[in-house]
């Protein structure tokens, strides 16, 4: 290698740090001015529902995020965009008059369209809210009400040859309360299964019990008790399942 061109390679080295430098100093220029202007921008935001009619609950599959058409300074799209936890906006069913979809069903309809106002005001951010998808939300209420209903215990265990369980869920029944049409369908409320190995002697347990998130139960665990029967034979291996 030549003088000159390690004086040329010695003055690379030197000078592209300083180009890279400026150039991404150049880039944060462009970048921080292109959010101040107006840009245009979608956004998935959580939302909520709140206030049926009274003793009435929401039914049908509302999604729990809503996607908004945003336009606005870049920075304000982008603080919105990066905040990891978003309070979910509201719908308030207490405010809003939805309409009623013809046919013998009680089914209504919102159309999204009429809750960028009230979004607006409670984001207090400097964007608008071009649209909302879906346009259309559709529901149904039915009458909220409260059932005691018994517990269905679902466990497994194995047993000496010969040998029976009984089970006996404590309490017996668990008070319920949800929408009239899901508890019409429902025989019980079932815990979460266990299974249990090769048990000889009488045991209790406290077992969680399993429901959908729309009901609410008094309690959620109950304790069973298994009580164990019969003479064993000097084998293992039969395996019982009681569903009581």
């Amino acid at each position: 290698m030549t003088d000159e061109q390690r004086r040329k390679r010695k003055f690379l080295n030197r000078e592209l740090p300083v180009f890279a430098f400026f150039l991404l100093l150049s880039f944060v220029f462009w970048y921080l001015n292109e959010l101040s202007k107006d840009l245009k921008g979608t956004i998935n935001y959580p939302v909520r529902y709140i206030n049926p009619p009274r003793d009435r609950i929401v039914t049908g599959d509302l999604p729990d995020k809503l996607e908004m058409e945003l336009r606005g300074p870049g920075y304000s799209i982008l603080k919105v965009k990066l905040s990891g936890s978003r309070a979910p906006v509201v719908v308030d069913f207490s405010k809003l008059s939805p309409r009623r979809v013809p046919g013998t069903m009680p089914h209504y309809y919102l159309l999204t369209s009429g809750l960028i106002n009230n979004f607006s005001k409670q984001l207090h951010a400097d964007f608008e809210i071009l649209s909302i998808k879906p346009d259309t939300l559709y529901f149904g209420y039915d009458r909220l009400v409260t059932r005691r209903m018994p517990v269905k215990p679902n466990l497994s265990v194995d047993l000496a040859e010969g040998r029976k369980v009984i089970i006996v869920p404590d309490p017996d029944s668990v008070t319920v309360t949800g929408p009239a049409h899901i508890l019409d369908t429902l025989n019980g409320i079932r815990t979460r299964h266990r299974h249990f190995k090769r048990m000889n002697e009488n045991f209790r347990s406290k077992v969680p019990l399993e429901y959908p998130e729309y009901l609410q139960t008094t309690q959620k665990r109950v304790t069973v008790e298994v009580t164990i029967t019969g003479k064993p034979s000097s084998f293992f291996g039969l395996k019982q399942d009681k569903d009581q």
